[in-house]
């Protein structure tokens, strides 16, 4: 027998004293801290390992489990977890970390069963002071609002290694795993979702059926009580509900090969402790069972391409137009709604592969520093009463680990904190229109995101942050910042886990013409409060308005006037000749306007041409080009001011960097340089109100060589007018610098900066960017990019043959990544034979002309335009540069 600190004279009395504040009960003392078998009175030291102790069990019984915090004393305020739900022992072994230095602290230790709270108590040691070199902590950025653009570097995909977790089979387990998925429905994509619902259904379960039905999944929903509705038993086409018993479970659970080796249990006693773990006081243990759906029920699945899980508080969408894309692609698809800072896979929707590896995929342990319950095996877990959480705290760990690809998108689920924040000062209203659930907002709500920068703040917070607290700091998959402009949100951004690499994408909420589309709605804590006046529904049972009366409120009306499929930047592509046929229109401008005319499919392709006139000289590829051409607009060159603060304005360049943007706003749409090479759809892209790119080198700026924006966007007047103001005749000073400068000032809601490695500007302009993009292979997966931008200012050289560069057997770029991202913007041998053909390439010759070519503007033009970046200056105007 352990002897009972009371027992031990004044240290005894000293830490009675204390403890009586926190306490269950003041008289005893249940929890103290030992070293070296001595009872601790004051102080703990940083990184020292202390022995935490407790001898109160629930009935004094040690089957139970016991789990503890770190709190702050005396406020009581968390400050983290010593420990899970781990086996009742009364000792653990409790390393302080560091972040605790300097603070008063107290141990506070339960034991019982977790979620049964007539079933468990709570007691707390005396406070101790935690002593060390404590040094100050530096707060990490979590925003994108302060760091300076030129401090960005490119730190590329976060690799998930870092976060020193590592997967081991279990002994028992077949390692043999079948990879094959099941059946295909007429060559598409079919997905169940599964609920387990322990007791009696809740009131809500009938918005639940009528919001799911036509919404793209099919829904199994397995109920431990036989009550449900006659009219919900029948189900629908896609709703089907079935009454499981807890002996049915039982036995469902035992059909699973690796929890009946792993507990060895008769049946009888098995059964027993699901009885007992899964009871109707118990409901939130279902929970622990979605990560084993796959496995519980397999014949149910049979002929479904993907199974899932969700819950019954929610109101359903059109979710399966949101999955559609998605599920060719990734092995695991989860939609959290972004009130938690970290990736994990949504309790509320998470979808798999229907195969043998993502049926079964928990088997075996995960191991690493730190806490782990159950010593990672969470086997263990499904006859434990505790709630471990398995769905979304741990089973992405097992997911990664096994080598899933992964996409964990934050902007598909509605909540009702993001539908206040999304509805400001207004009341929020929510409707739910043919099918499709719409939250009317302003643009003023929306994320502003910035790829690069959201990137350096992952890798920043692996470590050091602690987003799922109840583990313990670095137990966490990955810790993501929120969007302080969204109001700490954690949408704008999606997340692919690939290979063990972090990758992050853009992902803006689905627009409509006055607000937002969603995939469904996650009443969570509003359940008990939601109503659903049905007296009014009929015909319109698709359309309902829900809005805020003390809780939750919907009701069935008349269809509103929502447009669905609204993109705020139109499909129209622009590009800009400003050379006056003084400039060789080459193969790679071929290139530009035919990749983007079959990789963009726009509404229109137009070229705008100053003072109409259209490359003539060696012009075989211009007029090969214009078969994608939708027209041809001329311009004056009265349109773009002649000189600016005593500038001369004549470089082509620096014409076409203001008249881009007097388009963009007149047309909306997508701005490309003529060496802008397009890669893939930017349909995704144009549901933002404006997206641009960071450019590679030192400085990592947005740049304005591809550009997308929304008609009449304010941006755009902001912008002109600053650049105007900027003018110097000086190389990009009034054009990229600018506008990176103005969206690190404003950070305008609704716009997307993409990080250049995976967005439209692979490379730079520098030589050197350049020859490592021509002689490296593998350094760019061109699959994540949407252009190739060739800087064909800087670049030409390297370009001008194309055989020579990538076709030749002894071409040293042959196999660069330059050639790999040419061949996917186009099929190169098109461009081999059409030069074999003889459309013209660069030589002397052509220089020449091209030469002479300039040297006339000066007789034919009052307004001559020049190559030479020489900065002339107004006469009688002297140039502040």
């Amino acid at each position: 027998m352990e002897r009972n600190p009371q027992q031990r004279g004044a240290i005894a009395f000293f830490i009675c004293f204390h403890s009586s504040l926190f306490s269950a009960d003041s008289d005893e003392v249940h929890v103290w801290l030992e070293r070296n078998s001595e009872v601790i009175t004051e102080s703990i030291f940083v990184e020292e390992r202390v022995m935490v102790r407790w001898d109160h069990f629930v009935n004094g019984d040690k089957a139970w489990y016991s789990w503890g915090f770190v709190r702050e004393s005396p406020t009581k305020h968390f400050l983290g977890s010593v420990t899970g739900n781990t086996p009742a022992t009364g000792r653990f072994e409790w390393s302080v970390p560091p972040r605790l230095c300097g603070k008063h602290v107290q141990i506070e230790m339960c034991s019982g069963s977790p979620p049964r709270r007539t079933k468990h108590a709570c007691h707390t040691s005396a406070p101790f002071v935690v002593e060390g070199n404590c040094v100050a902590e530096v707060p990490v950025q979590t925003t994108s609002t302060t760091t300076e653009a030129a401090a960005l570097r490119e730190m590329g995909p976060l690799g998930l290694g870092a976060r020193s977790r590592s997967w081991k089979i279990g002994g028992d387990v077949d390692q043999k795993l079948s990879l094959q998925t099941t059946g295909v429905r007429n060559g598409g994509y079919s997905v169940a979702l599964v609920v387990v619902w322990l007791g009696p259904l809740p009131t809500y379960v009938k918005a639940f059926v009528e919001s799911a039905r036509n919404s793209g999944p099919s829904f199994l929903i397995f109920h431990t009580h036989d009550d449900a509705p006659s009219h919900l038993k029948t189900g629908t086409s896609s709703v089907h509900f079935d009454y499981m018993p807890l002996t049915e479970l039982a036995d469902r659970l035992w059909n699973v090969d690796a929890l009946r080796k792993h507990f060895n249990l008769p049946f009888d006693a098995f059964a027993q402790k699901v009885r007992e773990c899964y009871a109707d006081d118990n409901p939130a243990k279902g929970n622990d069972l979605k990560v084993i759906y796959g496995a519980l029920f397999q014949k149910e699945l049979n002929g479904f391409t993907h199974w899932g899980w969700t819950d019954l508080d929610m109101i359903w969408g059109q979710v399966g137009s949101f999955l559609e894309p998605l599920l060719p692609i990734y092995d695991v698809i989860s939609a959290p709604d972004g009130q938690r800072p970290a990736l994990y896979l949504s309790g509320q929707l998470t979808v798999f592969r229907n195969n043998e590896l993502w049926r079964r995929f928990v088997t075996g342990c995960v191991t690493g520093p730190g806490y782990v319950n159950y010593g990672g095996c969470y086997l263990e877990s499904f006859l434990s009463e505790a709630n471990v959480f398995f769905d979304e705290k741990v089973a992405i760990w097992y997911a990664a680990l096994r080598g899933a690809h992964i996409f964990v998108d934050f902007s598909l689920v509605l909540s009702d904190a993001r539908w206040q924040r999304l509805s400001a000062h207004r009341k929020p209203s929510l409707y739910r229109d043919d099918g499709h659930l719409v939250v009317p907002h302003d643009s003023s709500v929306l994320p502003f995101l910035d790829i690069e920068q959201r990137n350096s703040e992952v890798h920043l917070l692996q470590n050091v942050s602690n987003c799922f607290s109840e583990f313990g700091e670095g137990w966490s998959f990955v810790c993501i910042p929120f969007d302080t402009h969204a109001m700490n949100d954690a949408f704008g951004a999606s997340y692919e886990v690939n290979q063990k690499r972090l990758f992050l994408w853009p992902s803006p909420l689905r627009p409509v013409d006055r607000g937002s589309e969603f995939a469904a709605f996650h009443l969570h804590r509003s359940k008990a409060s939601f109503k659903m006046h049905w007296e009014n529904c009929g015909p319109s049972e698709n359309n309902w308005h829900c809005y805020k009366n003390n809780g939750i409120v919907c009701a069935c009306e008349l269809a509103s006037t929502f447009s669905k499929g609204f993109n705020p930047i139109p499909n129209i592509v622009h590009f800009v000749l400003t050379d006056r046929d003084t400039r060789f229109f080459d193969w790679p401008c071929y290139v530009a306007i035919r990749s983007a005319w079959e990789k963009l499919r726009p509404e229109k392709l137009l070229v705008h041409v100053l003072d109409g006139i259209e490359p003539n000289t060696s012009a075989a590829w211009w007029q090969a080009a214009k078969r994608f051409v939708s027209d041809v607009l001329p311009f004056p060159r009265s349109e773009v001011p002649l000189s600016l603060n005593g500038v001369k304005i004549t470089h082509p360049a620096f014409i076409a960097d203001f008249r881009r943007i007097q388009i963009l706003y007149s047309w909306g749409g997508i701005y490309m340089d003529t060496d802008a090479l397009s890669l893939q759809s930017f349909d995704a892209l144009r549901h933002w109100k404006a997206v641009l790119g960071r450019q590679g080198g030192d400085e990592l700026r947005a740049t304005v060589g591809l550009m997308m924006f929304e008609k009449h966007s304010v941006l755009l007047d902001t912008l002109l007018d600053r650049m105007k103001r900027a003018y110097t005749g000086a190389w990009g000073l009034h054009a990229g610098h600018v506008l990176d400068d103005m969206m690190k000032e404003l950070q305008p809601p609704g716009v997307a900066i993409l990080g250049h490695s995976s967005g439209f500007f692979a490379s730079s302009w520098l030589a050197a960017d350049f020859m490592e993009l021509m002689e490296e292979s593998g350094r760019v997966d061109w699959s994540r990019c949407w252009s190739l931008h060739l800087y064909n200012s800087q670049t030409k050289k390297y370009t001008k043959d194309p055989l020579e560069l990538c076709q030749n057997a002894g071409s040293p770029y042959k196999a660069g990544d330059l050639c790999a991202g040419l061949n996917m913007a186009i099929d190169m041998s098109d461009i081999y034979s059409m030069v074999n053909q003889g459309y013209p390439l660069m030589n002397r010759r052509l220089e020449e002309v091209f030469e002479q070519r300039v040297a006339e503007q000066t007789q034919l033009f009052h307004d001559a335009v020049s190559p030479s970046l020489d900065i002339v200056s107004v006469k009688g105007f002297k140039a502040e540069l």
